[in-house]
């Protein structure tokens, strides 16, 4: 068993603690932690998980029920067995139910004692093993279920969201997907239609494309003589999808008259084409998505609140591009290889200094913005040698500052804004490193690459100002 997985006893006798302590010695046990406080087990809880835990029922502080319950709370494979003087049904019942394994009256026998040890510690390294194998099954299903999706990720904060997709999939309900521009909106509602149980059409609409007549002819169609020109009926979008999936991308813009139909939709899953006064039913999902801050909308009138409540159903946030800095590389070499092989060419290698350079840059246009500078990329480079000059030139086209080759450093710093001075600049280093070494000037010193004394005379000078 681990050192960090220890049998523990939890009992305010001493003398108890006296005989468990003989007791593993003579049974060659040395794993074990004995706390005469369940105050101070609880509090050093959170440095250690129990493999197995004998708790006595009564104690000053917590008493045996209270200290399961925080054993729970933290730890769900802990064996976890009380003990008492007393047989106390309804006490023994609540305890199980609680999560303990078994109730033991004082005195305890050794044989059972020592069994109770045996099956605690097979029960937690049973669960630890089903634990690591759902999780294994679940990195094996999340991996399918990205190839499916056409997410190309390996950023935890993108997983979360296939996750939540996963988990909707199913939902009849609306669905409002928000994050800034290029970051994949439509990929993601793509992605909650082909994991949906209706697959009977995806249609996506744009409406910062349309006014406020072209959205409702498009979306709720029209009866045949609505206005000049209506020479047939229109079904609309809504009756062509079906049990479909429509993502209304852009749903910020959404004129108000059309937010009072489209919310009608929500409320009676129900609309009306134009010039007609007979509602129709519609079973299409609506997905919506935008990059606009709708609660400030609704806060300044510009967005219905009911509307916007209705949609909120489920919420999906995408992160940009800049919090998921590990996705640009295989992001950028899954386009260019894409691209070259569309090409039927192999191009080089892409340089270490221009994925350094991307690292650095924080992607306002996200997705859209990498992608487009990728097949720039192929179109410069396809057939030629690149050098550090050449990318410089490539990445300032771009509006990207190149940045050195810093892979001998721990870190970096960037700056978005206001640009500190030197002063500010040593000041904040001086401050980081005392931080990292907690404290120890030799240390501090040492990393800034300056002497102790240096070092003391520019923190004298600090704490005079």
């Amino acid at each position: 068993m681990p050192e960090k997985c220890p049998i523990v006893i939890v009992d305010d006798e001493k003398e108890m603690l006296q005989y468990y302590e003989l007791f593993f010695k003579l049974n060659k046990i040395k794993n074990y932690k004995l706390f005469s406080s369940s105050a101070k087990f609880i509090s050093e809880l959170t440095t250690f998980e129990p493999s197995v835990a004998f708790l006595d029922i009564r104690m000053p502080d917590y008493d045996g029920e209270e200290v399961l319950k925080e054993i729970r709370k933290k730890y769900q494979d802990t064996a976890v067995f009380i003990i008492s003087a007393t047989q106390d049904i309804d006490t023994a019942v609540r305890c199980i139910q609680s999560g303990a394994q078994d109730y033991i009256v004082k005195p305890i026998d050794k044989n059972r004692f020592l069994a109770s040890i045996a099956t605690g510690s097979d029960i937690f390294r049973i669960k630890k093993e089903l634990n690591k194998t759902r999780e294994e099954l679940e990195k094996l299903s999340l991996k399918n279920n990205l190839c499916k999706s056409k997410i190309i990720t390996q950023s935890p904060a993108m997983e979360d969201v296939i996750r939540y997709v996963l988990s909707i999939a199913e939902s009849d309900f609306p669905v409002l997907i928000t994050g800034e521009t290029g970051t994949g909106k439509e990929l993601v509602a793509e992605t909650l239609y082909n994991f949906s149980k209706n697959q009977e059409g995806f249609i996506p609409v744009n409406i910062s494309a349309y006014d406020e007549n072209m959205f409702n002819d498009a979306v709720f169609g029209h009866v045949k003589g609505a206005f000049t020109g209506a020479n047939k009926d229109r079904t609309g979008l809504l009756g062509s999808a079906g049990k479909g999936i429509v993502f209304l991308d852009e749903i910020g813009d959404l004129p108000e008259s059309a937010q009072i139909k489209l919310l009608r939709v929500l409320q009676n899953r129900e609309y009306t084409p134009l010039g007609s006064d007979t509602p129709l039913k519609t079973e299409a999902r609506i997905i919506a998505a935008t990059n606009a801050n709708l609660r400030k909308k609704v806060e300044t009138g510009a967005f219905r609140e009911d509307l916007f409540y209705r949609l909120s159903a489920h919420v999906i946030e995408i992160p940009p591009l800049r919090e998921r800095k590990n996705d640009i590389d295989l992001l950028f070499n899954y386009f260019y290889r894409s691209l070259l092989e569309k090409m039927g060419c192999e191009g080089p290698d892409v340089p270490h200094h221009l994925m350094n350079s991307l690292k650095h840059h924080r992607f306002p246009g996200n997705v859209r913005e990498l992608q487009a500078l990728v097949q720039d990329y192929v179109f410069m480079f396809r057939d030629r040698e690149t050098n550090k000059q050449s990318i410089n030139r490539f990445l300032n086209r771009h509006n990207i500052m190149p940045v050195a080759d810093r892979s001998k450093y721990d870190n970096s710093f960037s700056y978005d804004g206001y640009f500190p001075s030197l002063k500010e600049m040593e000041t904040l280093l001086i401050d980081q490193a005392i931080a990292r070494v907690k404290g120890n000037q030799s240390k501090a010193a040492a990393m800034l690459g300056i002497t102790r004394q240096a070092l003391n005379k520019r923190l004298i000078q600090k704490k005079g100002k």
